[in-house]
């Protein structure tokens, strides 16, 4: 079994991600209504709160999905050589080398 198939990892990355979806909408539609009930506040001060808490929702989610990504195979954009001469244009280094004497 891979260490990737394992059903209680999967099972921690979707709680995590509902953590993330649920614990910024409660934080601040809970804390907005408080706020604007216990100090008075006009009522698209608590609209303000709601779209904060969605959008630090948005980030913390999309934040956590890159790293996931990251981690679990995504495709770096570096390519990884095995040899030295492989990383080098052999068209036009090798052949300058080969036609002068030292």
């Amino acid at each position: 079994m891979n260490k990737k198939d394992n059903p209680l990892k999967v099972y921690a990355v979707v709680s995590q991600i509902g953590f993330l979806v649920i614990t910024p909408l409660l934080i601040f539609i809970w804390g907005g209504s408080v706020l604007v009930n216990k100090f008075s506040l006009p009522s698209w001060v608590m609209i303000l709160l709601v779209f904060a808490g969605i959008i630090t929702m948005i980030s913390g989610v999309g934040t956590y999905l890159k790293n996931l990504i990251k981690m679990y195979g995504g495709k770096d954009d570096k390519k990884t050589y095995k040899y030295l001469s492989d990383r080098r244009d052999n068209d036009y280094y090798d052949d300058d080398r080969r036609d002068r004497k030292l």
